[in-house]
């Protein structure tokens, strides 16, 4: 298994006291030193032609433009690295993709992506990394059809914004229930052939949760039959997690029966983190799902 990771990534800061924080990555770290045999990979900057696969060419200048202003916004914190350093993170999930044929592989990055939409940023991401990913691969000729599954607390709507009208990749989110969470999106109404979001309602229990998973799952690999999996991995449906889940998730080993889920699938997969706020189980559960892998 391969970690792809840089310590770049704990300089990026969101401000005093944000759970969006350097301790996220560090926490996950102590814990994966601990307990997983993994090889650590360095990623390499995302080049800004080639982010123009998911982005448009006005966002990357904005991004830059407000980097190098030190701007912030009430979501998104600007400092003179954010630009650089969300660049590597979308670089680290494309290097987690190329792994990926020879072995699983886990871009370990921050910040996250999948609120970043063709032209916004939202929701403490900037770039969408598993976009860029996979629409990567797919240039290179090294997938055909992808299918990104997303079990964040909160609806990727950027990922979904950027391909909501392509057929060639398949977005599958569970996500609570949009009237009450952020970022309103992700309802099933949303839903066609390509992009299915499954609403997960408060109070459900982790065996209505895995359910819920596994059999949209199996329908997804079924009807789109994908050579490329990318995982958008948010731990924030943690029961304590302070970013609003109100699902009833209070054990680890939920993610390694994710985990196991995708990896039946049969097919080559990568993971990148997304959110995942509650520090004292964070290095747990991002070991339970990479464990599954191994």
């Amino acid at each position: 298994m391969k970690i792809v990771y840089s310590p770049a990534f704990l300089r990026h800061s969101m401000g005093p006291g944000h759970p969006e924080c350097p301790e996220r990555l560090e926490e996950i770290l102590k814990y994966l030193e601990k307990n997983l045999k993994y090889e650590e990979v360095e990623p390499s900057l995302a080049s800004d032609a080639d982010l123009l696969l998911v982005h448009t060419k006005k966002h990357i200048e904005n991004l830059e433009k407000l980097s190098a202003l030190g701007r912030s916004f009430p979501d998104n914190a600007f400092s003179k690295e954010t630009y650089s350093i969300s660049k590597l993170a979308a670089g680290a999930a494309l290097e987690a993709a190329m792994l990926s044929g020879s072995s699983f592989s886990f871009a370990l990055v921050r910040p996250p992506g999948h609120h970043a939409g063709k032209d916004f940023f939202a929701g403490f991401c900037y770039l969408n990394n598993m976009a860029f990913a996979v629409r990567k691969m797919q240039s290179l000729g090294k997938a055909k059809k992808a299918l990104i599954v997303d079990f964040d607390l909160h609806h990727g709507n950027g990922t979904q914004d950027i391909f909501k009208d392509d057929p060639s990749v398949f977005y599958l989110s569970l996500n609570q229930d949009p009237v009450f969470t952020y970022p309103g999106s992700g309802f099933e109404s949303e839903n066609n052939p390509h992009i299915r979001n499954v609403v997960v309602q408060e109070g459900a229990t982790e065996n209505e949760y895995i359910q819920a998973f596994e059999s949209s799952l199996a329908e997804s690999v079924v009807s789109h039959k994908p050579d490329l999996i990318g995982v958008s991995a948010g731990f924030d449906t943690y029961g304590l997690d302070q970013i609003g889940s109100k699902i009833r998730i209070f054990h680890s080993s939920l993610y390694n029966e994710l985990g196991k889920a995708i990896k039946n699938c049969g097919v080559p997969t990568f993971g990148t983190l997304e959110g995942g706020y509650y520090l004292p189980a964070l290095g747990e559960n991002v070991y339970q799902f990479l464990k599954a892998f191994e």
